[in-house]
């Protein structure tokens, strides 16, 4: 099973538990997860916004079992099975992208509608592959930290925060 690989290469390789601190989740926040996975992080988020909400965002059907599976006891939450191209959700301030943003085709488009359907200020996060290893997707397909800064930068989020760890990094942007 492919999730359970992520699992053990994100407790081996990535300090999920940091940066859950570095978002500094309130209990009234509105988060999407994007492209949620197995909804590891919807989980966490979740219990944090005890107050907020959870939109977990997840194309592939499959995986949705083991969201609910993960999710179970927490009412502040709510599925979404199709892809983020087409999303539309209002109000959020926090987003989300666990190594997914490199896989985006339609990323003028994300930023586009985190613009106009975030509360403002609206933080984005995100975990992506560095340049180092040979853990991740091929190389030709990963953002690096100085490409993935160029990209929100140009659609005009201010750079927070940037993290390198072994085989990741975490940015984060802002628009206020």
């Amino acid at each position: 099973m492919r999730y359970e690989r992520i699992h053990e290469f994100r407790e081996k390789h990535i300090p999920y538990k940091t940066i859950i601190e570095k978002m500094q989740l309130a209990p009234d926040d509105i988060i999407i997860d994007m492209g949620a996975g197995d909804g590891f992080y919807s989980k966490i988020f979740a219990d944090k916004v005890s107050s907020g909400m959870v939109y977990v965002v997840e194309q592939n059907s499959d995986v949705i079992r083991y969201i609910e599976k993960n999710m179970e006891g927490r009412k502040n939450y709510k599925i979404i099975n199709e892809d983020m191209c087409n999303l539309y959700v209002t109000g959020f301030n926090k987003i989300f992208f666990s190594t997914v943003f490199h896989d985006i085709d339609c990323r003028e488009d994300i930023l586009k509608f985190i613009k106009e359907n975030s509360k403002k200020p609206v933080y984005v996060y995100l975990i992506e592959f560095n340049m180092k290893g040979e853990m991740g997707p091929p190389m030709n397909i990963r953002i690096n930290h100085e490409e993935l800064n160029k990209i929100f930068t140009t659609a005009g989020f201010i750079p927070e925060m940037h993290i390198d760890f072994e085989y990741n990094y975490f940015d984060s942007y802002s628009i206020k």
